[in-house]
């Protein structure tokens, strides 16, 4: 049996195992590739739903996946003069970008200096291209006063033109030197006819001061712009924007456009923008002449080691564009953290079991369970992405893997010091008929909830859920095989007392028996004040307030309810932007509260409306790989598709009139060239004159009448394309509306107009828009030919759709979890009550966890989903290590049994508590907020579920716990594990 091979052969066990992890290691090594996190958005998406597989139909249209379609009907006939037409526009766009690179001073790739003209104050306009910081005063005053202003020329002085990195790839003048910062204190320099910020005076800053209140509501009734002192030659000429007549307004506001760039760019919205109050200026933005990319990160990490205060001012946020790349480097430098939880966890374990060999080989089976679980992740199950989000699995085991081995050891203990022992192989089994329940419950529990959340359609959450669930699977093998191998191979060989004896050293020696012995020392003083404490105080504390526990706990249960579905309500996510970093990072505090105080940051005019889209000639099909991002499969073409005939010609005009009379259509004043294409073509080229000088137009000419046949449709729509093309002011691409081609035939057909929706965050505005606009394509779709019938619609709905997978997919995976907890608690107790109150005890655990969550201010975005579902898995573990201790108790009374559970189990449990409560506590530091927010996670779940376990579970059985064999089922008699 497997008991007698690990009580006389274990290390046939530990062979066996160190060849299959080995091999597992070799070709992850050799053949697993390189991990590669560089997009922390990757894999943040929802593949195989509705909206989802439209989106990747389009995009795969658009983008033309495989190269299988062309935007002209003959590419062979035409394929000469396109390459000539875009050789010579690419041309002609060099060009064009050349000199606009020259008239806006802007940085290259190839050069890090730029013409200085007139020997000009700045080397050009500030612009989103470049690094950029924002500061506040630190004691709230308004920025405008000669201190801060000084202060911030100061802090230039001391942080930028002392750095290495910042002067070798710092934008230059033709002097070699690198050119001034824009920030506001050089603006009133400027102003102020002053060489440099820290020569100004009060006078100067009272007369820009004046300016701006002078020209403040020129620039807010968008009168003031870029370009209204009008020079291409001069450095402070805006290339991009349009050239203005500002006749009306004074000379001071125009006056090298830097009224314009302190109140567009450095200057937040609110300043100059509150009638009959004096200007106060909270937050100011200074812009380096540096590009905003891979080249200022060794500066942006060297502003990070600097003290954020800077005499009276502060640095508050900042935006280097790099934050994907800084993702990437956070996520190797905060594994310190993760480091130095596993060596805080070391030494516990190691003064728990009083062996260093016991724990060294528990954290091998930590690390081999991770290695094995991604051999299986990629060469088995062949999952080729591997989102960051995995790496989150490193804390969840250390602290899992951590419990294990107290309760194995505990066990162990146990059946050692009973009376009548038997022999040894007695004992291994008495010790595997208990542990390996134990850890057989909690593993296929907590693997059960992270398996569940393959439900999701969320790409990233379904690697997560499979990676972490076959690494707790992994570990419960091997803490069944090599934990109690390496157990007896210690009884065996290595538990011998010649390290405790002071005759084994010699004199200079000493100090090595004293710290050999530390941890013995340790254990047993330890030893004796827990068994104190959970043999005759904790149980008494649950037995004698039973009634306070379950009024106490179960109400806040109650109120956990209320909080999360009544108020403040866990809400879904209100933003598209994706927080990558803990919420004090400089990086996110720009992104998230700061960058949209500034008017260049905000949408030019008004926010951006919904597009309506209607496809035909394709399939709505993702058949590309829903578990990697990167693989979207290919177009898939409706073969019924036929736009040529003539009913299907009819049929789409009255389409695009319908969407126009509709009432979420934009209505604009002129008919657009491509919207719907074919009105354009049918209402205008084919009305053409048949013959124009030397031209004959025909068939495609005022005589042919609507319907076309399907010879003169195609005919005349290969003319009518390449003229479309050399339309001036049209860009005609894949991205237009229009009909797609194969093999010279249509074979796809789009139109889009604009609705009257305006974009926005709002799950239920979206929705409602989906919810009729589809109604109402679905409706037309009924009465199209059967050639056209095919047709659905698309809009921007990416983010509406990632929310609707969040709320409908983490209800059901918890479901699914919570599920697969009671079957499981149910088969492991064999008890109906124990289940039931099990069940209610995870439900108490759960509610007031996310409750805490809530009022953290943490929303349904895709981690927390994640989290909320693998609570469910994590808060059973020590509650059904109670319910099995209390079951297996030899007594029969409900008291005696809830005191011999806590007494047998309640060290164990509070040590695994302890431990990963310890490894969720240091990952606060780390900078990647998915790892500070799963260790706030496994703070909440570990600590409420250690009181709810012990005291509202245990006090539940004390009151109404099964007694003698009341509700209890049997397993069949087994001798397996003899």
């Amino acid at each position: 049996s497997y008991a007698r091979i690990l009580a006389h052969y274990p290390y046939i066990v530990l062979v066996v195992v160190l060849v299959v992890v080995g091999t597992c290691l070799v070709v992850s090594i050799t053949s697993g590739g390189h991990l590669n996190f560089n997009d922390p958005l990757a894999g943040f998406e929802p593949r195989q739903t509705e909206i989802s597989e439209r989106m990747i139909a389009y995009n795969n249209l658009v983008n033309n996946a495989g190269s299988k379609v062309t935007l002209l009907p003959f590419i062979r006939q035409y394929n000469a003069d396109i390459m000539d037409r875009i050789r010579i526009q690419t041309q002609k766009r060099n060009r064009k970008k050349e000199r606009n690179r020259k008239k806006k001073i802007r940085p290259s790739k190839n050069s890090t200096f730029v013409e200085d003209i007139d020997e000009a104050f700045f080397c050009g306009v500030p612009d989103k291209i470049y690094a950029r910081m924002v500061f506040k005063s630190v004691d709230g005053s308004s920025l405008f006063t000669i201190e801060h202003l000084q202060n911030l020329c100061h802090l230039e002085n001391s942080w930028l033109h002392s750095q290495p990195d910042f002067n070798s790839n710092c934008i230059k003048s033709t002097r070699r030197k690198c050119c001034r910062t824009w920030s506001l204190g050089n603006y009133v320099a400027l102003l102020s006819n002053k060489s440099h910020c820290m020569d100004l005076t009060q006078q100067d800053l009272d007369y820009v001061l004046v300016t701006l209140e002078t020209c403040a509501a020129f620039y807010h009734n968008y009168t003031l712009g870029p370009n209204c002192d009008f020079s291409p030659e001069s450095w402070y000429f805006a290339s991009d924007s349009p050239i203005q007549q500002c006749s009306e307004i004074p000379q001071r506001c125009t006056q090298y456009n830097a009224v314009y760039h302190i109140l567009h760019y450095l200057t937040d919205s609110s300043f100059a923008n509150q009638p009959n109050k004096p200007l106060f200026l909270t937050y100011t933005m200074t812009f380096l002449p540096l590009a905003g990319s891979s080249v200022s990160l060794n500066l942006y990490n060297y502003i990070e080691t600097l003290p954020r205060r800077f005499h009276s001012i502060q640095l508050v946020g900042a935006e280097f564009g790099i934050k994907r790349l800084l993702f990437e480097q956070c996520l190797l430098t905060d594994t310190i953290w993760l480091s130095i939880a596993g060596i805080v966890i070391f030494i516990l374990m190691w003064l728990y079991s009083s062996s260093i060999f016991i724990t060294v080989m528990t954290f091998l089976a930590m690390f081999w369970s991770l290695e094995v679980a991604y051999f299986l992740y990629m060469f088995v199950f062949e999952i080729k992405f591997f989102p960051y989000m995995n790496m989150v699995t490193v804390i969840i085991m250390i602290g899992i893997g951590a419990d294990d081995m107290f309760i194995y050891c505990k066990v162990w203990m146990l059946a050692k010091s009973e009376k009548n022992i038997g022999t040894l192989e007695k004992i291994v089994s008495d010790t595997l008929r208990h542990a390996t329940l134990s850890m057989l419950v909690t593993s296929l529990t907590t693997a059960a909830a992270f398996f569940s959340n393959c439900i999701s359609n969320i790409t990233a959450i379904q690697c997560f859920s499979i990676y972490a669930g076959t690494a707790i699977l992994c570990n419960f093998v091997l803490t069944i095989t090599w934990i109690p191998a390496s157990i007896m191979a210690y009884e065996k060989w290595c538990n011998f007392c010649v390290c405790h004896s002071p005759d084994f050293y010699s004199g200079r020696l000493q100090v090595c028996y004293y710290i050999c012995n530390i941890p013995y020392k340790l254990y047993y003083l330890i030893q004796n004040w827990s068994r104190l404490f959970f043999e005759k105080i904790l149980p008494c504390l649950v037995i004698r307030f039973r009634y306070l526990w379950q009024i106490l706990l179960g109400s806040l249960g109650i109120c956990g309810i209320i909080v999360i579905f009544y108020y403040p309500k866990l809400k879904i996510p209100t933003s598209k932007k994706f927080q990558v970093f803990s919420s004090d990072h400089l990086l996110e505090k720009y992104d998230f509260e700061l960058g949209d105080l500034f008017g260049f940051e905000k949408n030019k005019g008004d926010i951006p409306l919904l597009p309506i889209t209607v496809i035909w000639g394709i399939h709505a099909i993702d058949n590309g790989d829903p578990l990697n991002p990167n693989e979207r499969g290919t177009i898939v073409f409706d073969n019924s598709f036929d736009l040529t005939t003539e009913h299907a010609q009819i049929w789409i005009l009255e389409f695009c009139q319908r969407l126009r009379r509709s009432s979420f259509y934009l209505k604009t004043p002129k008919i657009q060239l491509t919207n719907c294409f074919l009105e354009n073509f049918v209402y205008q080229y084919m009305q053409q004159p048949c013959h124009v000088v030397t031209t004959d137009n025909t068939p495609c000419c005022n005589t042919t009448k609507f319907p076309y046949s399907k010879a003169i449709f195609n005919k005349c729509l290969a003319r009518y394309i390449p003229a479309l093309q050399k339309t001036p002011g049209l860009h005609y691409s894949f991205n237009s509306p229009g009909p797609r081609f194969s093999n010279g035939q249509i074979c796809a057909f789009f139109i889009e107009f604009l609705s009257n929706e305006p974009y926005s965050q709002s799950y239920e505005r979206l929705s409602e828009f989906y919810r009729k606009i589809n109604q109402w394509v679905t409706e037309q779709m009924v009465q199209a030919p059967a050639e056209m019938r095919n047709g659905w619609l698309i809009s921007d709905l990416g983010f509406y759709d990632l929310q609707k997978s969040l709320t409908t997919g983490t209800p059901l995976a918890m479901g699914v979890s919570l599920a697969v907890a009671a079957i499981v608690a149910f088969f492991t107790t064999l008890n109906v009550l124990i289940t039931i109150y099990a069940i209610l005890c995870i439900a108490c655990i759960i509610s007031v966890t996310v409750a805490t969550l809530v009022l953290l201010g943490w929303e349904l975005n895709i981690l927390e989903s994640v989290i909320i579902t693998v609570a469910i898995g994590m808060s059973i573990d020590f509650t059904l290590h109670y319910g099995v201790a209390y079951r297996l108790s030899p007594d029969l009374d409900r008291e005696m049994r809830v005191a011999c559970s806590i007494g047998r189990m309640g060290s164990a449990v509070a040590m695994a508590a302890f431990t990963t409560f310890l490894a969720g506590a240091l990952m606060m530091p780390s900078t990647v907020l998915a790892y500070q927010k799963f260790g706030i996670f496994l703070m909440l779940i570990i600590s409420i579920g250690w009181v709810y376990s012990t005291f509202f579970f245990q006090s539940l059985l004390r009151s109404l716990g099964p007694q003698g064999g009341f509700g209890q089922f049997h397993w069949p008699s087994s001798d397996c594990c003899s």
